[in-house]
């Protein structure tokens, strides 16, 4: 009886019973039922690399070892031709028919041999094949699905347009040789589409979203805009708006356009087009709770002719930076100031200097250069250079045309500078966000850096001027912020400062009686609607002699019970703790609503209101990203569009 041929899978295989094996890269146990399928598959699936390689190879090598040790056998030619056409011929003759030959039978080793190798190859091909043939219905659905109309088209489309938007990529992006390089060698059946083709989807994306969005604005009852005037490098004047409104415990912010001026910004043209915005996206002024802008005069009367002059409020971001610039205006501070300028431009303009800043300090760190527009430019400026004082002065000192260090008393009096400029760094930096309550926390932010300030302990002459120039800046723009009855509202019905943070007694009593009367006009509102409903009864009471009494009691059970409610909803509220400082208020409202259902609609209103103009600022950076030296010609349509699209959260772009 001839020995049965290893199955080369036990190479890699440990047995260790008769129904199990451990292989020998993984140490995993597979069981294996007296045969090698089990263990064939592990190695397919877990090991590929080995699968394809060894074997692969094997299964080749087993064929010509076959060819070449047949040219001994009386019955094989020289040839792996034919030793290929004698195993094919065997074959037939065991399969399909009897055996007719005359001439002795085959010899017991060749038949071995294609025997196992026959064994090898059913099992290589039974358990596991490299690559199936694909069905005919298949390959026609995926070359439809590269068609003009197909759905990988669709996707893929859609996601060029989504990269151009948010990317701040140009249109010719379609015509590079690298893009598509890059989609030739990965969808190599797709058809790139032109420049022109892009442009059209563009516009047709934002038709579509652009209704999605004035649909989602109709059904919003309250909004607050943002509003600012921008020039780009070709002295071409801008208006942004952007709108901010809540949903459920989410904010949300939207670009509505990005408008072209061609006339004088004057106050009247300026409210003309505000209110064209509110007409093009379907909503009506009356569901503008505040517009905030700088206070620049002919944006302030512009809003008080279209939404009316208590719904105006100034940017608390530009009215921190006028305190800073007023401050930083000292002479005294700005000789110092205009040397730390210096020492930084010299490291800016020698890159010398710079690599050597580098190697000292082992990082890629650098000075920051101020802007003259942006106050907190200059505060991160100094903070920087005082972080690398030690290193900048060992480098000036070994360049002749290096600037003079500061002096000790000089950087001793920059620190104490930052120490008073820190205030009004952190407010800045609290009520520049548009996804988080902001209008609740000015009157508390002005009350706690008036606080810190006053708290400073300061020995330098100089700082001590600045301090007291500080608080009167701070004192003459911000001194009224609580009879600003928008901000007074929302702060005493955010849950986490209410009346805490009030100074002045009657601000925060106006604020208070204002938060009841629209109280009681919502109940009216809810009143007049239920009001149907007791037409019964006034039907079934008519006849009765005691009708006029009982209508009376009506009357009088409903005047007892609204202002019952009325200030048992304020009161309660009110009298409840605290909220802890880092919680949502719109969260902490939604576990409210069904105690304070009234006083509920009032601070949502109010506590959705954005306390900047910054998310219009920012707006038109990302317009200067859009319109740079190679898209100077972009129409302002198109880059209203554009920005509008950007704007959009990922989840529109899949609609």
């Amino acid at each position: 009886m001839v020995p049965t041929k290893k199955s080369i899978v036990w190479k890699y295989f440990e047995k260790i019973d008769e129904k199990s094996a451990r292989c020998k890269l993984c140490q995993k146990i597979v069981k294996t039922a007296g045969n090698t399928s089990n263990t064939m598959a592990h190695i397919k699936n877990v090991h590929k690399a080995v699968y394809l390689e060894v074997f692969k190879s094997n299964n080749s090598a087993a064929g010509i070892k076959h060819s070449n040790s047949g040219s001994s056998d009386s019955f094989s030619t020289t040839s792996k031709q034919d030793t290929i056409t004698i195993s094919e011929s065997y074959l037939n003759e065991h399969q399909l028919s009897p055996s007719t030959s005359t001439s002795s039978s085959m010899d017991c080793s060749e038949i071995l041999t294609h025997n196992t190798q026959t064994d090898q190859k059913m099992d290589y091909d039974r358990v596991l094949s490299l690559k199936r043939q694909r069905s005919i219905e298949s390959s026609f659905g995926e070359i439809h699905a590269y068609t003009s109309t197909g759905d990988k088209t669709k996707r893929i489309n859609n996601a060029i347009m989504f990269m151009i938007c948010r990317d701040n990529q140009p249109f010719s992006l379609v015509e590079n040789e690298g893009f598509k390089n890059l989609l030739k060698v990965t969808v190599p059946h797709y058809k790139i589409p032109s420049r022109t083709s892009v442009t059209r989807w563009i516009d047709e994306k934002y038709d579509a979203l652009s209704t999605v969005m004035k649909n989602k604005l109709c059904c919003v009852e309250n909004l607050t805009l943002t509003s600012d005037i921008w020039s780009d490098l070709q002295m071409r004047s801008y208006l942004g708006v952007t709108a901010h409104f809540g949903i459920g415990i989410e904010f949300h912010v939207v670009t509505l356009g990005v408008y072209h001026l061609d006339e004088r910004h004057t106050s009247e043209y300026i409210a003309q087009t505000l209110t064209k915005t509110c007409e093009e996206w379907g909503f009506n002024t009356d569901k503008v709770t505040a517009v905030v802008t700088d206070n620049a005069a002919n944006m302030v009367k512009a809003v008080e002719i279209a939404f009316g002059k208590k719904k105006h409020i100034p940017c608390f971001a530009h009215t921190l930076n006028l305190v800073a610039q007023h401050v930083l205006a000292i002479p005294e501070l700005q000789e110092i100031l205009t040397k730390a300028k210096s020492v930084v431009t010299f490291f800016k303009q020698s890159c010398v200097a710079s690599d050597e800043l580098r190697k000292s300090i082992q990082a890629d760190t650098k000075l920051i250069q101020d802007v003259p527009t942006r106050w907190n430019s200059t505060y991160y400026m100094i903070a920087r250079f005082l972080d690398l004082r030690n290193a900048v002065s060992e480098i000036l000192i070994r360049h002749k045309t290096a600037p003079p260090m500061l002096t000790g008393m000089e950087l001793t009096i920059l620190t104490s500078l930052l120490n008073v400029l820190q205030p009004l760094e952190a407010a800045t930096k609290e009520i520049s966000g548009d996804k988080y309550c902001s209008s609740s926390k000015i009157i508390p932010l002005v009350h706690c850096m008036i606080s810190k300030l006053k708290n400073l302990v300061i020995e330098e002459s100089l700082i001590k001027d600045v301090q007291k120039r500080t608080l009167t800046e701070i004192n003459k723009r911000m001194g009224a912020i609580e009879q600003v009855s928008a901000l007074a509202i929302a702060t005493i019905l955010d849950p986490r400062f209410k009346k805490l943070h009030f100074e002045d007694a009657m601000a925060c009593a106006n604020a208070v009686i204002k938060i009841k009367e629209m109280i009681k006009k919502n109940q009216q509102d809810e009143s007049t609607v239920e009001s149907d409903s007791d037409n019964s009864d006034k039907i079934s009471l008519s006849s009765d002699l005691w009708s006029d009494h009982h209508k009376l009691v009506q009357r009088n059970w409903k005047t007892n019970n609204t202002n019952e409610s009325l200030s048992d909803e304020l009161s309660l509220y009110l009298r409840t703790p605290v909220s802890r400082f880092n919680e949502n208020p719109l969260k902490v409202w939604a576990d409210y609503k069904i105690q304070f259902p009234t006083l509920y609609n009032v601070a949502f209103k109010y506590l959705t209101m954005v306390a900047s103009s910054v998310p219009s600022e920012r707006l038109f950076s990302k317009a200067a990203q859009v319109l740079t030296q190679q898209r100077s010609r972009l129409q302002a349509k198109r880059v209203n569009k554009i920005l509008f699209l950007q704007s959009l959260e990922k989840k529109y772009w899949d609609l």
